[in-house]
C-alpha cells in the first residue's frame, strides 16, 4: 500500500517518536531501493602516491619517456628488481616489485588498474588540503557539509534492520564520512570501550565477586539520556555501538585460510575490518581506511637502492589487501569491493632530491569478487611533452567519481549518483564490475523526505 503525504503528516507524531528509539533506528516507509548488502571499503592513500612508481612503465614509447623522466627512482624493466608484469596490458605495465602481493591479486582476477584517474575540473589544485577535501566531499573544486560516503548512506535505501552501517578504521572520521549520523570511528576494536573515570564501564567488568549494587557508566548513562536533544540521541548512539561490538575479543580473531596481516597499523586495522564483514549481525556496508606517508618530495627511493622508502610503503600496503581478501575468501570477499584513491599523482620528472613533486593524474586500483579484475583500464594520454598537462604531468581521463558511481550502482544499489556526487550529470562506466542490480543512474535527484514511494 502507498503512502501518501497526508497519511505521512498525520504518522509524523509517531515517526518522533520512533526517532528517539535508539540511534541506528531507522523508519522504514516501504522504499522501491533495492540497497544490496555488498560493502564497499574505500581505501585513501593520503600524501598523493606516485602512480608511476606503483604501477610502471615497462615497454615502448612510454619507458623510453619514463626512463628519461627518471634515475633516483626509477623501476628497473629488466633483471633484479624488476617491475611485475601486468597481464593484458600489451606489455606496457608493470607492478613495483615490492608489490607482489597486489600482483596475486591481479593475476587471480580480483583486481583491476584504471590509468589516469582524478578530478576534472580547473584550475587544478595541487594543494593536499584542498584536494583531499575536494576527493572525499565528491564535488570536484568545492567542499560541502558532508562527505560522499555520508550522501550514499542516506540515499542508498539501507534496511532499517542494519545497526552499524559504517566504520571509519582511525583515530579521525574519515572526510568521505563526515555528517553521517551512521558511521562510528575505530582505531582498535578493543579500545572502543568506556573506560574513563572512577568506576569501569560495566558492572560486568568487575567480576562475580564484585560489589551486587554496583552500577558502572554503561548502566548509568541510559538513564541520563532518556531525551530527544541531539546530544542524548548521540548518547544512545554511542551506547548502541558499544553495546554491540563490545562483546567482540579482537585480540582473539583467527583470520580465515590461513591469512597472515602484516604486523603494521594498517594491517591491524584492515584485520579489524575483516571480522567485522564477516559478522552479518552488524550490517557493515561501509568502510574506510586512511594510509598516509605518500608525500614524497625527497628520497623516494627505489628497490635497487639499500634505502627504498617507497618500497617500504607500498608491501605492507599490499600485503595488507591480499590478507583481506585470503582471509574473506569467497563466501565474504564476492561481496567486498575495495576502491583505492589518492589526491593527486606526482611530476613525471623526478626533482634534484631524489624525490617528485605534485602532480595531477594518477592511477586507482579496484579489487574484489565481483571486479573485472586482471586487466587495466582507462585511456593513458602519455608521457611525451605535448601529451603531458601543463607539459609536466600525467592527464586526467577518468573522473574519479565515475569509479565510484559504478560501484555504488552496480554493486550497493544506490541509483541517486546526482544526489551522491552533486554536479555530476553523465556516468560512463568502464566495466569494472559485474553488474549486479541491473539498475539505471537517477539524475532527478533525491527528496530525503519523499524519496521512498509517496503519492501526491
Amino acid at each position: 500500500m502507498a503512502l501518501n503525504r497526508r497519511d505521512f503528516l498525520k504518522g509524523s507524531a509517531l515517526a518522533t517518536l520512533a526517532i528517539g528509539a535508539g540511534a541506528h533506528t531507522r523508519i522504514g516507509l516501504g522504499s522501491p531501493r533495492a540497497a544490496t548488502d555488498e560493502v564497499l571499503v574505500f581505501v585513501y592513500l593520503r600524501g598523493g602516491i606516485d602512480g608511476l612508481s606503483l604501477v610502471t612503465p615497462v615497454g615502448g614509447e612510454l619507458r623510453n619517456h619514463y626512463e628519461q623522466a627518471r634515475s633516483a627512482t626509477r623501476i628497473p624493466a629488466t633483471g633484479a628488481n624488476a617491475a611485475l608484469p601486468l597481464a593484458n596490458s600489451g606489455g606496457l605495465w608493470g607492478l613495483h616489485p615490492r608489490a607482489s602481493a597486489l600482483h596475486e591479486l591481479y593475476h587471480d582476477g580480483l583486481m583491476a588498474v584504471v590509468h589516469a584517474v582524478g578530478m576534472i575540473h580547473e584550475p587544478v589544485s595541487r594543494s593536499h588540503f584542498d584536494a583531499q577535501a575536494y576527493m572525499e566531499f565528491g564535488v570536484n573544486g568545492q567542499t560541502a557539509a558532508e562527505g560522499w560516503l555520508s550522501r550514499h548512506l542516506v540515499s542508498g535505501g539501507l534496511p532499517a534492520s542494519v545497526p552499524i552501517p559504517a566504520v571509519s578504521a582511525g583515530a579521525i572520521t574519515a572526510t568521505s564520512l563526515l555528517g553521517s549520523s551512521e558511521a562510528i570511528t575505530m582505531a582498535n576494536g578493543n579500545n572502543f570501550r568506556l573506560n574513563q573515570g572512577p568506576w569501569q564501564w560495566n558492572n560486568i567488568d568487575r567480576g562475580p565477586a564484585s560489589a551486587p549494587d554496583f552500577r558502572g557508566f554503561v548502566e548509568m548513562l541510559p538513564q541520563l539520556w532518556q531525551g530527544n536533544t541531539a546530544l542524548e540521541r548521540k548518547g544512545r548512539q554511542a551506547l548502541d555501538s558499544l553495546a554491540l561490538i563490545r562483546p567482540i575479543d579482537f585480540n582473539a580473531y583467527t583470520p580465515g585460510n590461513g591469512a597472515v596481516y602484516p604486523g603494521h597499523s594498517l594491517g591491524d586495522q584492515v584485520k579489524m575490518l575483516a571480522n567485522l564483514i564477516k559478522r552479518s549481525e552488524l550490517g557493515l556496508r561501509i568502510a574506510t581506511i586512511d594510509y598516509g606517508g605518500w608525500d614524497t618530495h625527497n628520497g623516494q627511493g627505489n628497490p635497487s637502492n639499500s634505502y627504498d622508502y617507497f618500497g617500504n610503503q607500498v608491501e605492507p600496503f599490499a600485503r595488507a589487501m591480499n590478507a583481506l581478501f585470503t582471509d574473506l575468501g569467497q563466501e565474504h570477499g564476492n561481496r567486498v569491493s575495495v576502491v583505492v584513491l589518492s589526491e593527486f599523482g606526482r611530476r613525471v620528472l623526478e626533482n634534484d632530491a631524489g624525490g617528485t613533486d605534485h602532480g595531477y593524474g594518477n592511477v586507482a586500483l579496484v579489487m574484489g569478487g565481483a571486479v573485472n579484475g586482471g586487466q587495466t583500464y582507462g585511456h593513458f594520454p602519455g608521457l611525451g611533452i605535448d601529451q603531458m598537462f601543463e607539459r609536466a604531468d600525467v592527464g586526467v581521463s577518468t573522473d574519479y567519481r565515475q569509479i565510484l558511481s559504478e560501484c555504488l550502482l552496480r554493486r550497493l544499489g544506490n541509483p541517486y549518483l546526482g544526489h551522491v556526487f552533486p554536479g555530476m550529470t553523465d556516468y560512463a562506466p568502464l566495466g569494472l564490475f559485474q553488474d549486479g542490480t541491473g539498475l539505471a543512474p537517477n539524475w532527478s535527484g533525491f527528496d530525503k523526505l519523499f524519496a521512498d514511494g509517496f503519492e501526491d
